[in-house]
């Protein structure tokens, strides 16, 4: 068109793909143009909104043009040349869109995590079971759909009003999801991918470490930790126990820990003797630990699995022997260093009367002898370890009668009496003195040594020797059990040899087992008599080899008889091999017996003689002391009185050696019967010093301190042999109640109880004392009176020493009562007026007090054994002292405990996880 008055034809025409041009929202859209005619165009144009924007030449007569991000309809015209096509509209169809969306996220309520909302967040980190709901808000969209990688099915959202679609699901693994939005126009049109991934439940984890109490293997001590990564819910120990032949035992659980946290520290004691275990019993035990998933259920895991085994009767012999020989071997070595150590002593104290003053090699020296002390201590220590070990396993096995329980109690007193408090208190007090120390003070307690190492070196001789004694006894005991085992089993075999109850090769098997066991038993035997033989009064032991040759060949007949099918006499010969084990066994117990009660009778009468030498000495130095007081310094009788002094001091020599021969004899003297000899040949020595020095004062303290402890150790022997004989009763009359050869168990006196008739016989003391004053007038000393006096001492000692036992057991039990120790230490001062000879108004009214508290007592005694027999008994729990090593453990736990606890309960799990990675790394 030239101008509005002329116009002509194009030309060309214009054509486009379709007449319906459509376009998706926001997308880009090239329009194809192809021109047609006789003149075709080089260029064309498209008009939008008043603009001209031209085409890409695409080939001969085509045009190209593309509509960027188109968002509304458009009109356009394709124009070229002053040519224009006709009105073309780009129809757009709205594209459907999520604009936004949220995450509503429900935890497993065990986790403990509160739940959260998450916004635009599509790929998820969560815990196994979290419930998951998603509302969209979209435009433009009718459907939006979601499909799950491990669903194969489209799932349509809910739609919650025009544009907000909702869904759910619950996630237990991990997995991708893909979310597809669509319209009428554009079904499918978009889609998005995300990914879940899954932190699932882990297992809990628990470690434990076991103390073992030094002292007794059978108390156990176990700590440790357990962790989970949400929290657990119990920690349980469990134990099963089986028998050496038997099936596996019962599974039994205990729940020791109800920790509701993600991390617990715990711990536990066991007792194994609340199990009566036996020979050859086997326990495994473990620590488990529950978490508290609630998804899959509670899961658990293990500590590792610890057993016990229980020695046999066989392990257990072994180990006492073993036990028995590192006895020996450190009494032994402890006895020849005790020796070597009083003559360093003697050798020390001769070279300091050489010197003027104590210089720094002495105190060296002294040092030196200190420390070997101490090693010395520790080796008698060991020695006593090992003796209670035998104790404890002695009573696992073979249940030793009372007669050696009583007997073994006596040794392990000597065991904890031969370091006394009063050496390890001086041998401390020279330590803290060393520098400070001059010759004088050296002196002194370098005698002081003397007198205690020869004192612990006689204590130890008789130890050793009593330790044998007691070795040989227990085995005798244990090859009388094992004799009479043996025959009840050889009686049991031959009655299903005689009914053919087991097959021929069974029997056969049983019965070489068997022989075996007692071929092994004659090889102990021989044992026992060369260990018997080094005793230094060897036991009576009759000569029994003929009756184990016979027993012998008759098991020895049955097993051949039994291997030729000869039940009949393969039976006979195996009841004669049982009835001549228990016809040994016995004779066995009756000889052993018999030795016992005519050794007893020896020594009640050695020691009746030893009471008549003291007492006789005890009047020669109250004779000696009474003749000094009118002897002048510088007379020829002064000296001779010294000289009898002497005398009186030698044959109290001859005296303490047969007191030593007769203790390592007799089990019942007390180690501080020793103590109490050492103190009399302290005073006795120190007497005859200062009698030589002319100082008559002093020595006569002495003096008389020796005749009272004469008396003492007379009175003590006194009770001792009071006690032989009532031992000595009690094995006569169980040996009337005997059955099969084995001494009978008397009813002995209860523990913590009160002896009768005590007021009765304290009664009668006071009113034999108010005569003899009577009759004497009371004033002071009542010479010629020497007997009765040693008689009422020897009365009141004896009721002092009944009640010392009951507050010795009661402070065992811890109930030590303070009344009571006041009345044993009102007798004491009673027995100490009458051993010197004094009777006065004070001493009646003590008496009289102390009658008055025993009745008291006595009474309080009644009133508390009512009570106990309304009171329900219960179980007695056995003292746990905690190990060292466990209390090390416990705090270096607390202290990572302490650590924990700063960090923030408000932290992710993830950030958590590392803090907790942190210090374990630190760790």
């Amino acid at each position: 068109r030239n101008n509005e008055d002329f116009e002509r034809e194009a030309p060309f025409t214009f054509m486009v793909e379709s007449e319906e041009l459509q376009v998706v929202q926001f997308e880009d859209y090239t329009l194809t143009v192809e021109a047609e005619g006789d003149i075709l165009p080089s260029e064309a144009y498209v008009r939008l909104g008043g603009y001209e924007y031209k085409m890409q030449p695409a080939d001969r007569g085509q045009f190209t043009y593309t509509f960027k991000n188109v968002q509304e309809n458009t009109d356009f015209v394709v124009t070229s040349g002053g040519f224009d096509s006709k009105r073309y509209t780009l129809a757009v169809l709205k594209k459907p869109s999520i604009t936004g969306f949220d995450v509503m996220l429900d935890y497993p309520a065990y986790t403990g995590r509160k739940d959260e909302r998450l916004t635009s967040v599509g790929d998820l980190n969560l815990p196994m079971g979290t419930q998951i709901r998603w509302a969209f808000d979209a435009e433009n969209t009718d459907d939006i759909s979601i499909q799950f990688s491990r669903l194969d099915t489209l799932t349509r959202l809910d739609r919650t009003s025009e544009q907000t679609f909702q869904a759910k699901h619950r996630i237990m693994r991990d997995q991708q999801y893909m979310v597809y939005v669509g319209n009428r126009d554009l079904p499918n049109a978009d889609s998005v991918r995300y990914n879940i991934t899954v932190v699932p439940d882990l297992y809990p984890s628990i470690e434990v470490e076991k103390f073992i109490d030094s002292t007794d293997r059978k108390l156990l001590f176990f700590a440790g930790d357990a962790t989970d990564d949400y929290g657990l819910r119990r920690i349980t120990f469990n134990y099963r126990k089986s028998s050496a032949d038997g099936p596996q035992g019962v599974l039994n659980s205990k729940e020791i820990s109800r920790p509701n946290a993600p991390r617990a520290g715990y711990d536990y004691a066991w007792d194994l003797y609340e199990l009566d275990l036996q020979p050859g019993d086997k326990l495994t035990y473990y620590f488990e630990a529950f978490d508290n998933d609630g998804v899959n259920g509670s899961k658990s895991a293990k500590t590792q699995v610890f057993t016990f085994d229980m020695p046999t009767v066989e392990e257990f012999e072994q180990l006492e022997d073993a036990n028995n020989e590192e006895i020996k071997k450190e009494l032994e070595a402890s006895l020849e260093e005790s020796k070597k150590i009083q003559e360093e002593l003697k050798k020390l104290r001769e070279d300091l009367l050489q010197e003027k003053e104590m210089d720094w090699r002495k105190r060296k020296e002294i040092e030196k002898l200190l420390e070997r002390q101490k090693e010395l201590e520790q080796n008698m220590q060991k020695a006593n370890e090992k003796f209670q070990e035998n104790m404890k396993n002695q009573m696992e096995f073979s249940k030793p009668n009372e007669e050696l329980l009583k007997k073994q109690e006596q040794v392990q007193k000597m065991f904890d009496e031969l370091m006394n408090e009063e050496m390890k208190k001086m041998m401390e007090e020279m330590e803290k003195m060393m520098e400070e120390m001059t010759k004088e003070m050296a002196m002194e307690d370098i005698e002081e040594m003397e007198l205690k190492d020869e004192e612990l070196e006689k204590e130890l001789d008789r130890m050793l020797e009593m330790f044998k004694k007691l070795e040989v006894e227990t085995e005798m005991q244990q090859q009388i059990d094992k004799l009479e085992e043996l025959a009840e089993e050889q009686e049991q075999l031959a009655e299903d040899t005689e009914n053919e109850s087991k097959s021929p090769e069974q029997l056969e098997q049983e019965q070489e087992k068997l022989n075996e066991e007692f071929e092994k038993l004659q090889e102990e035997m021989k044992e026992l008599e060369e260990k018997n033989k080094e005793l230094e009064n060897p036991m009576d032991m009759e000569n029994m080899d003929e009756q184990m040759e016979d027993i012998d060949q008759d098991m020895e007949d049955s097993k051949e008889q039994l291997g030729k099918k000869e039940n009949s006499k393969a039976s006979k010969s195996q009841k004669n091999a049982a009835q001549k084990m228990k016809q040994a066994a016995g004779q066995m117990a009756m000889q052993m017996q018999a030795g016992q009660m005519e050794q007893m009778q020896e020594d009640i009468d050695a020691l009746r003689q030893l009471l008549e030498n003291l007492v006789t000495l005890s009047f020669e130095q109250e004779q000696n002391m009474d003749a000094f007081k009118s002897a002048a310094i510088n007379t020829p009788n002064y000296v001779e009185l010294v000289q009898d002094q002497y005398k009186i001091k030698d044959d109290f020599k001859i005296v303490e050696d047969s007191l030593q021969a007769l203790a390592k004899r007799v089990v019942q003297i007390e180690s501080f019967v020793t103590e109490k000899v050492t103190d009399i040949k302290r005073d006795m020595q120190t007497g005859l010093k200062e009698l030589e020095e002319r100082q008559k004062q002093p020595a006569s303290v002495r003096q008389q301190s020796a005749m009272r402890g004469l008396n003492d150790l007379a009175l003590m022997l006194s009770e001792v042999m009071n006690q032989m004989q009532q031992d000595m009763a009690g094995m006569m009359a169980g040996s009337q109640n005997c059955q099969g050869g084995k001494p009978g168990k008397g009813k002995g006196k209860g523990k913590g109880r009160m002896p009768q008739n005590m007021g009765e016989l304290q009664q009668q003391l006071n009113q034999q004392m108010e005569n003899m004053k009577q009759g004497k007038g009371g004033k002071g000393a009542m010479p010629g009176m020497s007997k009765e006096f040693a008689q009422m001492a020897r009365r009141q000692a004896m009721l002092r020493q009944a009640l010392q036992e009951l507050q010795d057991d009661r402070r065992g039990q811890g109930q030590g009562d303070t009344k009571l120790q006041e009345l044993i230490d009102q007798m004491e001062k009673s027995e100490i007026d009458l051993v010197n000879k004094r009777l006065n108004n004070e001493t009646l009214e003590r008496q009289q007090d102390i009658m008055t508290r025993l009745l008291d007592f006595e009474k309080a005694e009644r009133e508390r054994d009512q009570d106990e027999k309304r009171k329900a008994e219960r179980t007695t729990q056995k003292e746990r002292k905690t190990p060292p090593s466990l209390e090390e453990y416990l705090k270096k736990r607390q202290a990572e405990l302490d650590v924990y606890r700063p960090v923030s309960p408000s932290l992710k799990p993830y950030f958590k996880r590392l803090v907790e990675q942190y210090y374990n790394d630190l760790k």
